[in-house]
């Protein structure tokens, strides 16, 4: 089996946050903070070698769907260190907003087409505002959902779930 991960940049990898998020809601311990593109992006090094890991499986594949789009390949991969410079950007009409149109919601239903052993996971601070999200990603049993804070980014919590999700499939 194999598994696609769909990844956003804001609220997930970047946590909203001018200081480094508490080790006690993260698991982070090591954070850096740098500017890419002019914007303020504060990250856990932590996070971006456990996705590294991830993303070396041959099990594992994963694609940008962030409004950064193609940057987040050309640009903030590699100030981040974070091995996704090869990964596919999903796009769309970044102006269409919230609800069933949700772009990204549209990108995501156009791409994660059901397969025998195949399985997604869409990872995005926005999908737990976002009841159309939510309700796609319920009725699919392929799909896993993982929305974090904003303000904490991906946690290590979150990740020992998305890595279970894995390996399950794997086994």
């Amino acid at each position: 089996m194999s598994t696609t991960i769909y990844l956003d940049v804001d609220g997930v990898l970047n946590a909203i946050t001018s200081r480094p998020p508490s080790e006690k809601l993260t698991g982070w311990t090591q954070w850096d903070a740098r500017r890419v593109n002019s914007w303020p992006i504060m990250f856990s090094t932590e996070l971006i070698a456990a996705l590294n890991e991830l993303a070396a499986r041959p099990d594992v594949s994963f694609k940008w769907l962030t409004t950064w789009q193609a940057a987040a390949a050309t640009q903030l991969s590699p100030a981040l260190e974070l091995e996704g410079q090869e990964w596919e950007a999903l796009e769309g009409d970044l102006h269409r907003w919230g609800g069933r149109d949700w772009w990204k919601l549209r990108a995501i239903r156009d791409d994660a087409t059901p397969k025998e052993g195949e399985r997604f996971v869409w990872i995005d601070d926005d999908i737990s505002g976002e009841r159309p999200a939510i309700e796609w990603a319920q009725s699919r049993p392929d799909v896993l959902a993982i929305s974090p804070s904003q303000a904490l980014g991906l946690t290590r919590d979150d990740l020992d779930s998305l890595t279970a999700f894995i390996d399950q499939a794997a086994g």
